[in-house]
């Protein structure tokens, strides 16, 4: 193990893979463009507390029809 070599770690340094990378531009801008929708869709997530997310998902539930309802199963 020596940690003195150049070639150690290159396969995730940015260094190593900004000055050759196999990924052509179209590549690029498409990474790009999905690491801005991550990070939209985790800001939108973030402004949203457990409070709104489950009242939320009550009003979902409450627009079902109630053929999603869970059936009687026995007598009575």
């Amino acid at each position: 193990m020596d940690t003195s070599s150049p070639g150690g770690s290159g396969r995730n340094s940015p260094a190593a893979s900004s000055s050759k990378s196999p990924k052509t531009e179209a590549e690029r801008r498409f990474e790009e463009v999905q690491k801005q929708r991550l990070a939209q869709r985790v800001a939108k997530l973030a402004n949203k507390t457990h409070k709104d997310r489950v009242n939320e998902f009550n009003s979902h539930l409450e627009s079902l029809s109630e053929h999603h309802d869970i059936p009687k199963v026995g007598p009575g």
